[in-house]
């Protein structure tokens, strides 16, 4: 498994839960649509995780998805481990 095709499957999970939805707040009450921000976050990781320019972006994206989905869901695969760890170096 690729990089790539981890992000493609965290895409899925999240277009297929009814657990993420769009239906959000923030900390302050205002609407915040969780699900739209997590697959755009995703596909900024699949679309950029191969460009060394882009660590900072990369980094403050996997911040939030790690803020909203579940840790079972985000559990890499032992070939995607070290890809990933240096990507978020």
């Amino acid at each position: 498994m690729t990089l790539k095709e981890y992000f493609e499957s965290l895409i899925k999970k999240v277009e297929e839960s009814e657990e993420i939805s769009n239906a959000g707040k923030d900390a302050e009450g205002f609407y915040k649509p969780i699900r739209t921000i997590l697959l755009r976050h995703l596909q900024l990781l699949k679309d950029l995780h191969e460009k060394p320019l882009a660590k900072p972006q990369l980094k403050a994206s996997w911040r939030e998805v790690v803020q909203h989905l579940p840790p079972e869901d985000l559990l890499p695969p032992v070939e995607v481990q070290d890809q990933l760890k240096r990507m978020l170096e």
